[in-house]
């Protein structure tokens, strides 16, 4: 069984970051944090401890807008000790549990039909929960990578060309890559080689 899966369908701890407890990870505040295009989920600049704040408050449901005390003492504190930014951004990111998301098998770029015809992903993955029966809230708040997972599943079941790597699959190509690599690292004149 894939321990992605297995982990994704474990209800995450409360988490907490920042002075604050953080509900788990899911498809709305990514939308949230996409609308305000936080560099957390966008990547569209550096990210500031302001930024990490704020993503916080978001997945914490505070209101927003205001910056207490306390965030601009921890703003100061941050912005003076890196190590200690680079620690939470760390924790920020196992937050978002990515590595629990599927792995898929690329195709390749022959498209046949389709596409994505404009829809965000996010609004993609919640209208198939939701056209599958899932309440919409629970489908926005469900933690990303089981809506991922489930999603995936769905569009297996519909017929869709999505193919997910096992765990096998996925450290033989990492070793392929890896021996490609050495090959080419001990062959720098790239020669063939009998």
């Amino acid at each position: 069984m894939d321990r992605r899966f297995l982990n994704a369908y474990v209800d995450p701890a409360p988490f907490k970051l920042l002075g604050r407890v953080l509900y788990p990870w899911c498809l709305k505040y990514r939308v949230r944090l996409m609308a305000f295009d936080s560099p957390l989920v966008t990547g569209s600049r550096g990210i500031t401890p302001a930024d990490l704040i704020f993503a916080c408050q978001v997945c914490a449901e505070e209101p927003l807008g205001g910056i207490s005390w306390r965030d601009r003492l921890r703003i100061l504190v941050l912005n003076r000790n890196s190590l200690k930014f680079e620690r939470l951004l760390e924790a920020f990111a196992g937050y978002i549990l990515v590595a629990d998301w599927p792995k898929f098998w690329e195709k390749t770029k022959t498209k046949s039909g389709g596409g994505d015809k404009g829809v965000p992903w996010p609004l993609s993955i919640v209208a198939n929960l939701i056209a599958s029966g899932i309440p919409e809230q629970r489908a926005w708040e469900m933690p990303e990578c089981q809506a991922i997972w489930l999603n995936s599943a769905l569009a297996i079941r519909k017929g869709a060309d999505v193919a997910i790597m096992s765990p096998e699959e996925e450290a033989f190509m990492a070793e392929e890559l890896a021996r490609e690599a050495a090959a080419s690292a001990s062959n720098p004149a790239k020669e063939s080689t009998p």
